[in-house]
């Protein structure tokens, strides 16, 4: 379920991808918009582009999900095609974030505005609705991956994957 004032919408245009986030990136939005990038990389999508200028903040749950899917896990199956991202115009609170926790060397940064975009545009992404077990799963994997990106992210996420694997029955 989207977040109270947020909001992502896409434009296609292969083989890119635009979407634009509005508001907050957050672990409500986390899932829907994991599915949206796999299920455009299956159309053939592989660049994305996203323009962050009106994004307030992200949280560590969104920028774990973006980098899992700019660098996946040898868990995961292998994907057709690699990943570019581009953020453009990243506050400096997002800026900041992303190069915390390890994500910012993984995606292109532009701080001008994004070339613009031949076919349909804001197209809103629609919300799904997730159980509490759902959100804990995508929140836990997030926080897994920002773990493994950056060895000083275990102090900080250790304790919140503690909670949630003993919230999902996990060992």
């Amino acid at each position: 379920m989207a977040a109270v004032g947020s909001k992502i919408t896409v434009a296609v245009d292969p083989p890119c991808a635009y979407l634009r986030i509005t508001g907050r990136a957050a672990v409500e939005s986390s899932r829907d918009f994991k599915a949206l990038i796999l299920q455009l990389t299956s159309e053939g999508i592989s660049r994305f582009v996203l323009d962050l200028r009106d994004c307030l903040l992200m949280d560590s749950t969104f920028s774990g999900v973006l980098a899992g899917l700019v660098s996946p896990r040898a868990s995961e199956p292998p994907r057709p095609l690699a990943l570019e991202f581009t953020v453009v115009q990243p506050n400096e609170r997002v800026t900041d974030l992303l190069d915390n926790l390890g994500v910012l060397p993984l995606v292109r940064r532009l701080n001008s505005s994004p070339i613009p975009v031949s076919g349909p545009i804001d197209q809103e992404m629609p919300a799904g609705v997730h159980s509490k077990t759902e959100v804990a799963e995508c929140c836990l994997e997030a926080h897994q991956i920002l773990m493994a990106l950056k060895p000083e992210n275990v102090a900080k996420f250790r304790s919140l994957e503690q909670v949630l694997t003993a919230q999902l029955g996990m060992k």
